[in-house]
């Protein structure tokens, strides 16, 4: 075990035994908490700081990676037939797919075999034992990466890009002279199923991204990412330090002098994760990862050391703890000082104000955003459902990654395969025993049931969610199964 998770540890069994030193972490806790839903709206407000004069690029060349792992083939090949058919000259950019680690031939050689029918097109890689998750796919894809190439693109497997994609992106570089831009994520089918998770999804470009756009410090998001091929080799290509390789390169980026601009228009659509526990998944892994990368950069963002002017460290900040969560801390004091009849301390008390504020920011962000963009009333309430169904993984993401847990790249499951069970451990485990505190424990602290009550939302936002995904799993299940044959 390492060191820091040991002091972790020994903080929390220390602070449930002495509830003086509990006291001392809830109120930190809450400090850290109220800090972070002051500096948003902050940062928002700020005035816009957009250098010009770099150098751009009138006419780039592109290198395009498509970076896969057990990939329902067709699925790969409709994005590549999407690619192949971008209203830009051919000879102007080239397809690098690098399949990594993937056992079943059945499932990478179809993609070889449409590949090899386009040659000067597509580069097709295979390679088993690679390292560093998909960082280490992509950097292997940057090594052959051909060498008049002016930008790197990455493109997810399950993204289909509109025709006019490469000429967005190529107007994008020359009307904001940036050296890397960010598309917004999007997906396809889901106005009618799941709105309320596309809402919920969107949340992050619309308001974390669209605020960090006005300092050019946008961090990468993993696909329709286009960045400066000299850019990304002066840092170094791609790191798998972190889960989340593309927002830890971001920082790299943005430390080294580089500009990024996020360009809010729609330039392709993925799937969504088809369950709840591929979205619990994929968030748990978003949320550990940048974690990972706050800690492992916290010296460039959060010191002068890091040379970065402030306005890019507040942007830069707000990104990496979007779904950052330290409920869990208080949740674990709270039912320990309530079976050791302490519910009524002051510790216990501010436990509970911590928990209270923790649904509170994620109440007022996603209400103002649906609000501010004009959502309709259910849709606002699906979203807000969706983001109490994830808060529990995001908790216990940001526990784990502060702890110094081994976290691992986990790739979202896009095959449409039957899925596992639809909720969580954790969420059982939160509503049970929030229910019998409340219950068994009678507690007369009103703070304290009101916390209590809060943690009983989170089952029925995951039931509330999962019917969603089931609903938009079926709406797109003959597209999946058609390209997962």
């Amino acid at each position: 075990m390492e060191l820091r998770a040991v002091f972790i540890w020994g903080i929390l069994i220390l602070s449930a035994v002495l509830p003086a030193v509990g006291l001392f972490l809830c109120a930190v806790i809450i400090v850290v908490q109220i800090g972070l839903m002051g500096l948003r709206p902050f940062v928002s407000c700020l005035p816009a700081r957009l250098a010009t004069g770099r150098q751009d690029f009138a006419s780039p060349r592109f290198s395009i990676h498509v970076a896969t792992h057990a990939e329902p083939p067709r699925l790969v090949i409709r994005t590549l037939q999407a690619l192949l058919d971008q209203d830009w000259p051919s000879d102007a950019y080239e397809i690098v797919v690098m399949d990594n680690n993937t056992a079943d031939p059945a499932v990478w050689k179809p993609v070889k075999r449409f590949c090899a029918a386009h040659p000067g097109r597509i580069a097709f890689l295979h390679r088993t034992g690679v390292k560093g998750a998909k960082a280490g796919a992509l950097n292997i894809a940057l090594a052959h990466t051909r060498d008049d190439a002016t930008h790197v693109v990455t493109v997810d497997a399950d993204y289909v890009v509109d025709r006019d994609f490469l000429r967005r992106a190529a107007e994008a570089l020359h009307r904001t002279a940036a050296d890397y831009v960010q598309f917004p994520q999007s997906y396809v089918a889901t106005t009618t199923t799941a709105p309320g998770v596309d809402a919920e999804l969107e949340e992050y470009f619309r308001t974390n991204a669209a605020a960090a756009d006005e300092a050019e410090a946008v961090l990468l998001t993993g696909t329709l990412c286009v960045i400066s091929k000299t850019a990304l080799v002066s840092v170094g290509g791609w790191s798998g330090a972190t889960t989340t390789e593309d927002a830890d390169l971001g920082v790299r980026l943005c430390h080294a002098g580089f500009a990024g601009r996020f360009i809010n228009r729609v330039v392709g659509k993925g799937l969504l994760p088809l369950s709840l526990r591929d979205l619990e998944r994929q968030r748990y892994r978003w949320c550990s990862g940048n974690v990972q990368t706050l800690l492992r950069h916290g010296r460039t963002i959060l010191t002068p050391a890091g040379e970065f002017e402030l306005h890019k460290r507040l942007v830069i900040l707000t990104q990496l703890t979007a779904w950052f969560s330290l409920a869990l801390v208080p949740f674990a004091l709270l039912t320990v000082w309530l079976l050791t009849a302490q519910g009524h301390t002051v510790a216990a008390a501010l436990a509970a104000v911590a928990i209270l504020l923790a649904l509170c920011d994620i109440v007022s962000r996603v209400v103002a955003r649906g609000l501010r963009d004009g959502q309709a009333l259910p849709v606002i309430l699906h979203a807000l459902a969706c983001r109490i169904a994830l808060a529990p993984q995001s908790a216990k993401a940001t526990f784990d990654a502060l702890a110094g847990c081994r976290l691992k790249f986990v790739v979202t499951d896009k095959s449409g395969g039957k899925g596992s069970g639809s909720l969580s451990i954790c969420h059982l485990v939160v509503f049970l025993t929030a229910l019998l505190l409340l219950l068994g424990g009678h507690p007369a602290e009103p703070l304290i049931r009101a916390a209590l009550l809060a943690l009983l939302l989170p089952l029925p936002a995951a039931l509330l969610t999962d019917r969603s995904l089931r609903a938009y799993r079926a709406t797109i299940a003959s597209p999946v199964k058609e390209v997962s044959a």
